[in-house]
């Protein structure tokens, strides 16, 4: 089946105005959690929680009347991709599996409600909508692995994707007019931000639609210029939290991004940043995670010298605004880095940049960025490394490095030498 990328349409009709929406006035932070800093009111009524899960195409089959599904672009199968990974001196290779994609989505419910931080979709009949929904079906993992029914983390995490699993839900605010969501797990995340947030609006220009409100995590200053960079203003953001059940109009439920939408986002944000796409530059850059104060490389002035040796830039992502990350990414021959959040700027690389990735030993999802540089056409290497420390610092072997840049072929006969 062949592949085939989504169009972005730019001229989208407004829509009706809507009633402004009044966000809470301060927020208290624990963590990750994020919660309205006011305390409830002394009214607060229930609302009945949904008892069923189904999914966009049953309830549009059941409702045609109050859910519209619309598919978007054509299905894709991902080639297998192999990559090399190096271990303390031996060299393996690695395959992702061919791929089936299905079309992108864009569904419309009338009346429809959105739950929670993790915005959890509700249809007609109080019927939750499967594809928004996780944890579900009285189950609950952490890295894959099944959590206990007697832990707590069992429950929370339950709670958090299933709204059948809630005892009841809190008072829903209506809200006049079309939101779209956008928020789904992890939105603290950089990574899930960027690549599994935001281009949720690529099936929403490609259905030449534009909504009143968007449901999105936009509370720093530093989203807020990203989104208003793709042309959302800030009177458009509603921040979702735990207590907030808000129902609209028209409720926008967009697929999650597949390889052809993240695509489609990565033309836009180059060109809505104003990245230089005609730079020829051929850096080599480090990506440190000195900063972060969790997974960086113990003794990395050892690997700094190596890398600088060979024509190296290091730099600290958390001091540059995304436009010069994306620059810097764009602009780069070989990257190499750590696993984490940063590497979502891999969207930014020129197709066959080289990327070496410092990953730890049996890390559960140590294939999510050599599965991203399948779908931007990147060549991808990782290195393994022990996790030491309380800071999960990783210890490498600088053979190991030494041995991806050659495989590489960055470094001369002269410096391999050396």
């Amino acid at each position: 089946m062949r592949n085939t990328s989504i169009e972005v349409a730019d001229n989208i009709a407004e829509s009706p105005a809507a009633r402004p929406y009044r966000p809470p006035k301060s927020w208290l932070r624990l963590g990750k959690y994020l919660l309205p800093a006011q305390p409830l009111n002394a009214d607060w009524k229930r609302t009945a929680r949904p008892t069923e899960q189904v999914s966009i195409t049953q309830l549009a089959t059941e409702y045609p009347d109050q859910v519209s599904l619309r598919t978007l672009g054509n299905a894709e199968v991902l080639p297998e991709y192999e990559y090399e990974y190096y271990d303390a001196g031996e060299r393996r290779r690695l395959t992702l599996a061919s791929e089936f994609i299905a079309p992108s989505f864009i569904a419309e419910v009338h009346n429809g409600m959105s739950f929670g931080r993790h915005c959890c979709a509700i249809g007609p009949n109080s019927k939750a909508i499967r594809e928004t929904g996780f944890n579900l079906d009285g189950a609950a993992t952490e890295g894959g692995i099944p959590i206990g029914k007697f832990k707590f983390r069992r429950w929370r995490k339950r709670l958090e994707g299933d709204v059948t699993a809630r005892p009841w839900l809190p008072p829903k605010q209506h809200v006049t007019g079309c939101v779209a969501i956008l928020n789904t797990r992890y939105s603290h995340n950089f990574y899930h931000w960027l690549c599994d947030i935001l281009p949720r609006l690529i099936p929403l220009r490609a259905s030449h639609t534009r909504p009143d409100y968007y449901l999105v995590e936009s509370l720093s200053s530093f989203q807020q210029e990203v989104l208003i960079s793709l042309g959302i203003r800030q009177s458009q953001l509603i921040q979702p939290h735990c207590r907030l059940l808000l129902e609209a109009d028209r409720l926008l439920v967009p697929s999650f991004p597949t390889p052809s939408c993240l695509r489609a986002f990565r033309e836009l944000l180059l060109d809505r940043l104003g990245v230089n796409r005609k730079s020829k530059q051929q850096r080599r850059i480090y990506i440190s995670r000195r900063k972060s104060g969790k997974r960086s490389v113990a003794d990395e002035h050892r690997l700094d010298r190596v890398l600088h040796e060979h024509g190296f830039e290091t730099h600290a992502m958390e001091e540059y605004p995304l436009q010069r990350q994306a620059q810097l990414i764009h602009d780069a021959a070989t990257i190499v880095a750590v696993h984490g959040a940063g590497l979502a700027n891999l969207m930014f690389a020129r197709r066959g940049t080289n990327v070496i990735e410092i990953v730890p030993r049996d890390r559960t999802n140590a294939y999510l960025y050599p599965d991203k540089s399948r779908t931007f056409g990147l060549r991808h290497r990782q290195i393994a490394g022990n996790v030491v420390g309380r800071r999960q610092q990783l210890a490498i072997s600088l053979d190991d490095v030494v041995a991806a840049l050659s495989s590489s072929t960055l470094l001369s006969r002269r410096a391999l030498a050396a």
